[in-house]
């Protein structure tokens, strides 16, 4: 991005701040929704280990190696924090993070398992963000349609699936000015999401879903746009999104201004 080529240490931690404080967020929903269930997370190494549910697509150990030195010791810990639910330990790895998280990763055996797009965008108190969309409303989420916003995100993502993963929304939608919906003649049509994170000061952008019969109006772009807007009322500062590398979702967000900061990988262990 054009005025966070030069990054330190200090702004990569700010950036995964995004992620981190999503899947906290995702986890404490869980548990306060369903007392009894496995979720649990741990503030851990400068940064926080994250467990929602088994196979669930969120959850991992984030933030580590901002902090100081990472041990051998440091991530075996967070190998029986994952282990002794059944499922494997992953860590965002950073390539502004402390060199000593690689090695101690690498001497206990994790394996790369995907690369992510980091993209970060300035917002500045003076720009202007007109999210419009011919014969389309986009606006905040209310309360009484937070079941259909949760659906239309879980269908769109996960297809025939979709049910078991709706809970994955449940949070996003409840008090959250983030939460986006699109409606063609009354129907929702798409949704997006996203967090305010004050302690840093900036927002995260998450997941943006459009139903397959209206895909290709411009609904994805106006969703960047318009939680842009919500951020800057917000008084963030920074905006962040994470995608795979070269998908649309990376152009759509480099054409509302976010450049990439930095690639980072996630690495993995099964348990035993």
């Amino acid at each position: 991005m054009r005025d966070l080529i030069l990054l330190t240490s200090a702004d990569s931690r700010r950036i995964e701040a995004a992620e981190e404080y999503g899947a906290l967020r995702s986890a404490q929903a869980v548990k306060a929704a369903q007392p009894g269930s496995a979720a649990a997370w741990e503030e851990f190494g400068g940064g926080h280990l994250v467990f929602v549910a088994k196979d669930h697509p969120v959850g991992r150990a984030h933030g580590l190696g901002f902090s100081g030195k990472v041990t051998t010791e440091d991530i075996e810990h967070v190998e029986e924090f994952y282990f002794r639910h059944s499922t494997a330990a992953q860590v965002d790895v950073s390539p502004y993070a402390d060199p000593s998280l690689f090695e101690a990763l690498n001497r206990r055996g994790f394996q790369v398992a995907e690369f992510n797009q980091t993209l970060a965008r300035r917002i500045s108190p003076e720009e202007r963000f007109a999210a419009r969309v011919e014969g389309i409303e986009i606006r905040a989420v209310r309360p009484e349609e937070a079941d259909t916003w949760r659906k239309v995100l879980a269908q769109v993502f996960f297809g025939e699936h979709a049910a078991q993963w709706e809970d994955l929304f449940t949070s996003w939608a409840e008090n959250n000015p983030m939460a986006l919906a699109a409606f063609s003649d009354g129907k929702m049509i798409a949704g997006a999401g996203g967090l305010l994170i004050p302690h840093y000061n900036l927002a995260a952008f998450f997941g943006a879903a459009t139903l397959p019969e209206a895909q290709g109006r411009g609904v994805q772009s106006a969703f960047m746009l318009a939680r842009l807007k919500v951020a800057q009322q917000a008084g963030c500062d920074l905006a962040v999104t994470l995608t795979l590398p070269g998908t649309t979702s990376q152009r759509n967000a480099e054409r509302a201004g976010f450049r990439t900061a930095y690639t980072k990988v996630v690495v993995s262990k099964a348990p035993p």
